[in-house]
């Protein structure tokens, strides 16, 4: 799982509960990283913030949908911002308001065919 947030606890928070269920975790925390990693590491599914320095999570996830090696990649959209018609509008396969729950966050990944 690729977990994407400029917030160093948050980062570590996800990490906590996607290790306690057995996944696998690489991190990143800007824009750029994160498109790269995309791409390098094609991981069984990605966890993005929107609100980003530089480029925000939005630009990030109309990249992600929008590149052949990246489309087929879910993404789970994680913000404090209510915005989920507009992330599932734009190909996010998931969304969770934070603060995202440890529950909340495997259900999602069960649900996308994880365990």
């Amino acid at each position: 799982i690729l977990v994407v947030d400029d917030n160093e606890d948050v980062l570590q928070l996800f990490q906590r509960y996607l290790y306690q269920h057995h996944y696998r975790v690489v991190t990143a925390q800007s824009s750029a990283e994160a498109i790269r990693l995309a791409r390098e590491l094609q991981p069984y599914a990605i966890t993005l913030d929107l609100m980003m320095p530089e480029q925000d999570g939005w630009d990030v996830l109309q990249t992600l949908t929008n590149q052949p090696q990246t489309q087929h990649i879910p993404v789970i959209v994680c913000t404090v911002l209510s915005a989920k018609e507009l992330a599932l509008s734009l190909g996010a396969a998931a969304f969770l308001e934070k603060p995202v729950t440890e529950e909340a966050l495997i259900s999602v990944l069960e649900a996308l065919g994880g365990k």
